[in-house]
């Protein structure tokens, strides 16, 4: 097993837990649009159970298309917060979560497409 795709679990289930914390946070101070906080919170559960499950290692494809939905969802709630609520704080967050996101997706992608997997043995599959 290789220890980058860890890492990325590992940076995954981070993710997700901050997630919820901003999901909860955002729930507690009553944040105006009600769409973004559940979304927010279910996006880091989801990271949390593709994490714990060790289905990041397992499928990977499962989890590079979930962090580019997460990468979207962020990217946008974060602008619509800046232009509909005018929260300037909870949507450079949110951007600024979907940046880190992103950079996720894309060392996902690398591991996916270009990292061999090896077989039990060492030899390449």
């Amino acid at each position: 097993m290789f220890s980058c795709k860890r890492i990325l679990c590992i940076g995954t289930i981070v993710l997700g837990l901050i997630l919820v914390g901003l999901g909860a946070f955002l729930l507690a101070t009553g944040f105006a649009i009600d769409a973004i906080t559940i979304g927010v919170i279910v996006a880091g559960i989801l990271l949390l159970v593709i994490g714990c499950l060790g289905k990041c290692l397992k499928i990977p494809g499962l989890l590079c298309f979930l962090l580019t939905l997460i990468t979207l969802f962020l990217i946008i709630t974060g602008i619509l917060a800046i232009l509909l609520v005018g929260s300037l704080v909870i949507g450079l967050i949110l951007i600024g979560l979907g940046v880190l996101t992103l950079l996720f997706t894309v060392i996902c992608l690398i591991n996916t497409c270009c990292c061999p997997n090896y077989d039990r043995h060492g030899a390449p599959c």
